[in-house]
């Protein structure tokens, strides 16, 4: 009798657990922003530094169940706290930040090295008090995977967070697809961006997006960036000297 009372205790308990698993609330809503701090690269690769988060951004960009706070409004706010607008978004600035701008969440990302693996880890935080609201960690086998581990990474936290499998299933496309496979391309158009974030002009952000299209010729966002500064109505359709 008593190990029949032990068995129902259980099965009552995984039962009522299930039940509220179940019928969770979303951690996050469409209706939600979530702050992307810079990544905490301690692999030592220059490679990786601004890399990953422009990937992570383009990966999150995809679901219209995410608000990612944009790029500009970050260093805006960066001045109005008296710092530079190129700081580094740590975990404490990212936080100072969502307080200022009534963000509900922030994302935090890391990359460490395991002998010949990486290590990457995603988290997710209450801005407000700092705890975790979602965690996810995976190994890629090589630096050749780290791009494709990180995609699945993203995937994984969205669902954690609150955002449906048919959504996630929907809005999905890998991040080699909606970037590049090769990192250093990715690399030098995250130099583009960042440059052009900086207020460096058109002839300074030129020559990372031509180095990323040469390093993948396939590499479809920067050849789309490209074709906005060669457009017949662009001053530099025409400028020969540019393409060299």
């Amino acid at each position: 009798i008593a190990a029949a009372i032990v068995a129902l205790v259980v099965i009552s308990a995984v039962s009522l657990g299930a039940y509220f698993y179940a019928h969770r609330k979303p951690t996050l809503t469409d209706k939600d922003t979530i702050l992307l701090t810079d990544f905490t690269n301690t692999t030592g690769e220059a490679v990786f530094d601004g890399t990953l988060k422009q990937a992570l951004s383009v990966q999150l960009g995809q679901t219209p169940f995410l608000n990612i706070f944009p790029d500009e409004r970050v260093r805006e706010t960066l001045r109005f706290m008296g710092r530079s607008p190129e700081e580094r978004v740590t975990r404490d600035i990212g936080r100072e930040i969502c307080e200022r701008q009534g963000i509900k969440a922030l994302l935090t990302g890391s990359i460490a090295g395991l002998g010949s693996h990486y290590v990457i880890t995603l988290e997710a935080l209450n801005a407000h008090t700092g705890d975790p609201i979602a965690r996810e960690q995976i190994e890629a086998e090589s630096k050749e995977k780290v791009l494709s581990s990180l995609g699945t990474a993203s995937s994984n936290l969205r669902q954690k967070l609150g955002e449906s499998l048919s959504s996630i299933q929907k809005y999905d496309v890998s991040l080699e697809r909606a970037t590049t496979s090769s990192l250093e391309a990715l690399q030098a158009y995250s130099m583009a961006h960042q440059r052009f974030g900086q207020g460096a002009n058109t002839w300074e952000v030129l020559p990372y997006l031509l180095r990323a299209v040469e390093l993948d010729p396939d590499f479809a966002m920067a050849h789309a960036e490209l074709g906005e500064l060669y457009a017949p109505d662009s001053p530099f359709a025409n400028d020969k000297v540019s393409m060299q």
